[in-house]
């Protein structure tokens, strides 16, 4: 499934797009949020409306308790979106987005949603999460080589600054670009 945009999309999901972006704009982010993710569940190429989900999600913020904090633990529809990467991956793509609506800096959910990415092949909704992963933790090698390969299946090889490393990342897992 390629990805979208929005002018490759029903007008009544465009409308339901834009009425979403209002409601963000008006600070109604719980509706925003049911918005966007309807859009998706029936167009889950459309990025834009997922990149306004994100945006929403970090907006409002996670309420995580403190037990949860220090209990840590994966979420269980974690575990089942890992189960799915490869046999269903756009419904392991909204199983992670469900658990980014109340925690959006659940590093796992953005990895298995990255890499269900890539099996949908939504290559700039995989960009997306593996760029918030390596913001939170810069060290994580293994996302930034998955990180290069994205990008560079996308042509934007001068992106893998975006690491903290500068291109050098890109280069020293072997995705230099071609001649």
């Amino acid at each position: 499934m390629a990805e979208k945009s929005i002018g490759d999309i029903p007008r009544a999901l465009r409308e339901q797009y834009e009425k979403g972006k209002a409601a963000f704009e008006r600070n109604n982010l719980d509706y925003a949020i049911t918005l966007f993710m309807s859009v998706l569940q029936q167009e889950p190429g459309f990025y834009e409306c997922r990149e306004a989900l994100r945006a929403t999600q970090f907006k409002r913020g996670g309420k995580k308790g403190l037990f949860k904090k220090l209990l840590g633990g994966t979420h269980p529809k974690i575990v089942t979106a890992q189960t799915l990467v490869r046999r269903n991956p756009l419904e392991a793509i909204r199983l992670c987005e469900e658990v980014l609506n109340k925690d959006p800096l659940q590093l796992t959910a953005h990895k298995v949603l990255a890499d269900a990415a890539v099996e949908a092949d939504l290559p700039r909704t995989a960009v997306l999460s593996y760029e918030i992963i390596l913001k939170h933790d810069p060290d994580n090698k293994e996302v930034a080589m998955k990180l290069a390969r994205v990008l560079g299946q996308l042509g934007q090889w001068g992106r893998g600054a975006v690491t903290g490393d500068g291109p050098e990342i890109s280069r020293g897992y072997g995705f230099e670009r071609p001649a």
